[in-house]
């Protein structure tokens, strides 16, 4: 394309970076009710500290595209492709996947690249991921309207449920260590498989807007007779109007009681009476377990996207 260079983001005119970012978050907000305010200012910090790693696509000195991506040890994470609707815009996120793709692959001992990217403007990303050697799984965004959802707050569940505590954490980690063992999920994101990675992510939840702003009253633990967690669920805000339940996880030995309905339905409610209207979920389209108890619940399907590995 005439006139199309790709410079780090770094390098890019901040101005127009931060017209294509502005761009991105409107498209969060009109396909997915998500304000990416919270997101976007940390973005902007990292950005003008020249921390943050990435690729700029300029044509005629407006940025019309980006990709940044992030270093944790040895594994990389591709944070985002988006690219303004045009004619040529896949042409643009191939080029921008690729170029971060290659710097990751080419740091010193990485190990392993992970990415879940939501696609706007139409974009195909898998194509891009498969030519670069990696495994692709299909995930589905979820959305329930509040306005339909009613739950009578009856369970069969025997266990007790209490408000949330950070102090669980580290019982909560384990716990859903054992909940994703031999699960594809645990395949797609590497943090399931150890303690310290589950820990550090479900702390992430808690305390970064990532996955939205944590909404410590309408997340909760359940407890066994003993007083030990066997199952929570993790609630969030993504915006005004929209809520999110980014983790929910059970202890194989409680499952199939109801445990998770009611933990799911104590949510959900509390959400409704703080005036969300909506709440949003994710879920990998080969846990089907997962998605067609989503489904039961009355969740239904918003947008689907990838979900993207590479080991070395």
């Amino acid at each position: 394309m005439q006139g199309l260079t790709f410079l780090p983001v770094h390098h890019a005119l901040c101005p127009t970076l931060a017209q294509i970012m502005d761009e991105e978050q409107l498209a969060w907000m009109a396909d997915l009710a998500w304000d990416f305010t919270p997101i976007r200012q940390i973005l902007a910090s990292h950005l003008a500290q020249k921390l943050l790693p990435g690729y700029a696509a300029i044509i005629a000195g407006q940025a019309v595209g980006y990709t940044y991506f992030l270093v944790h040890q040895r594994k990389g994470i591709i944070g985002t492709v988006y690219v303004s609707p045009g004619r040529d815009n896949q042409t643009i996120a191939d080029e921008l996947l690729s170029l971060a793709i290659n710097a990751l692959k080419g740091s010193e001992g990485m190990r392993r690249i992970e990415a879940q990217i939501i696609p706007f403007h139409n974009l195909n990303m898998t194509a891009g991921f498969t030519r670069n050697g990696f495994q692709c799984h299909a995930r589905y965004y979820l959305e329930i309207d509040l306005s339909t959802y009613s739950w009578s707050g009856q369970s069969s569940a025997q266990e007790r449920i209490v408000a949330w505590d950070s102090a669980y954490l580290p019982y909560l980690a384990e716990l859903t260590i054992a909940s994703y063992r031999n699960q594809i999920d645990a395949v797609i994101c590497e943090d399931y498989s150890s303690q310290g990675g589950c820990e550090s992510y479900l702390r992430s939840l808690v305390e970064n807007p990532g996955c939205g702003v944590f909404e410590p009253e309408a997340s909760f633990v359940a407890v066994d007779s003993r007083g030990l967690p066997c199952g929570f669920v993790i609630s969030s805000c993504i915006s005004a109007s929209a809520g999110m339940i980014p983790q929910i996880a059970i202890s194989p030995s409680h499952q199939s009681r109801g445990l998770g309905k009611a933990l799911m339905g104590r949510a959900l409610s509390h959400l409704k009476s703080r005036g969300f209207r909506a709440v949003s979920l994710t879920v990998t389209k080969k846990n089907r377990r997962a998605f067609e108890w989503y489904q039961r619940v009355g969740f239904k399907m918003r947008k689907e996207f990838g979900a993207f590995v590479w080991n070395r």
